[in-house]
């Protein structure tokens, strides 16, 4: 769902040797191999070039800032990776002015306020978007149209994805939609997971549960409802994910539908087993700079990242944000305390628990 820097770095490098080394055919297994070998032992030997070099700098920032900083505690080591990374970043760009992924990212770090990001992502885009045109027209060669194919067109897909994102943050919700909806075109597969930004942009716009079921058949490749191993529709529809059901979710709930909103948060925590406590803590996590985050489908950190971003979403209705009525009706729906309940019950009556001191 989410792109994976080091990995990205890895199959740019491996895809340069063989265009120096001049090796054909590009599922070559042992050449591939013998790369990834290389590059877990020291990614500098496979580094040529001032494009490749670059990249690999921002990758190194991406796992600074998207994989390192959120779980550090003290404020002085978080102001010390920054400045890391950001080093990284200027760095990356000064070898190549088209690193696009490095400029993004330097601009998310600088801006005032997210309002002014969404301004340098929308000023920028037709510039990623002339570049892309370039690589593509100037691809002579097996080796560029591969990169062109592919690797060239990622920088564009995160571009949109993080526009498409921080126009919800923005309240921008139509526009969020809108780029959603573009950038599925150009990547039906959706790599990016722009569509579940598209879901909860439509979530905030009112959608129902029938402009929900048509999202998503518009979109069936990124859902993975259609494709050469889906032969029945029937079941890839009854595998919502989390941004899905929180949409279905919303949507009863702002209709009064209560019966049909305790369906879907009953199938949202059978869905996500350890649901309860997301559901109820709601935490905001922090976005990722470079894209989305690598999580495991269907795991609680999926939901977790789920619930973050659709904090705009749960907090609708009356009262303080910190006290929205959506919000509130799920953190204390009882479903999710009586599994918190349950869970501290068993907690509480596990072997080796002498069921005094410490607790308290």
């Amino acid at each position: 769902m989410a792109f994976d820097p080091i990995q990205e770095d890895c199959l740019r490098l491996i895809l340069e040797a063989m265009r120096r080394e001049r090796v054909y055919p590009l599922n070559d297994n042992i050449f591939i191999e013998r790369g990834m070998e290389q590059f877990r032992e020291d990614p500098s030997k496979l580094i040529a070039c001032d494009r490749d070099r670059s990249f690999h700098l921002m990758a190194k920032a991406t796992e600074i800032l998207d994989y390192h900083i959120p779980f550090l505690t003290v404020e002085a080591e978080i102001d010390r990776q920054e400045q890391r990374a950001e080093h990284y970043l200027h760095e990356a760009i000064e070898l190549d002015a088209s690193n696009w992924d490095a400029k993004r990212m330097l601009a998310a770090l600088d801006a005032a306020s997210n309002d002014e990001y969404v301004s340098y992502l929308l000023d920028n885009r037709s510039a990623v978007e002339r570049d892309l045109e370039s690589t593509v027209d100037e691809a002579r060669d097996v080796y560029a149209r591969e990169y062109a194919s592919d690797l060239a067109r990622r920088p564009l897909e995160r571009w949109l994805a993080a526009l498409a994102s921080r126009a919800v943050i923005s309240g921008q919700y139509r526009l969020a939609l809108s780029v959603a909806e573009q950038s599925l075109t150009f990547a039906p597969t959706d790599p990016a997971g722009i569509r579940h930004t598209g879901m909860l942009a439509m979530a905030k716009l009112e959608a129902n549960h029938q402009d929900i079921k048509s999202y998503r058949a518009r979109h069936a490749i990124a859902y993975g409802i259609v494709g050469p191993l889906r032969r029945r529709h029937h079941a890839a529809e009854k595998s919502l994910d989390a941004w899905t059901l929180l949409a279905e979710l919303s949507a009863a709930y702002r209709s009064f539908d209560y019966t049909s909103a305790d369906r879907y948060l009953h199938q949202l925590m059978r869905t996500y087993p350890d649901a309860a406590e997301p559901l109820y803590y709601q935490a905001e996590f922090p976005d990722g700079i470079f894209s989305r985050v690598n999580v495991v489908p269907g795991s609680q950190d999926e939901l977790i990242l789920a619930i973050s971003e659709a904090t705009p979403l749960l907090q609708e209705g009356i009262g303080t944000p910190d006290n929205a009525c959506f919000a509130s009706w799920v953190a204390n729906h009882e479903m999710v305390r009586r599994a918190l309940a349950d869970r501290t019950s068993s907690a509480a009556g596990q072997p080796g628990r002498t069921g005094s001191g410490g607790d308290n």
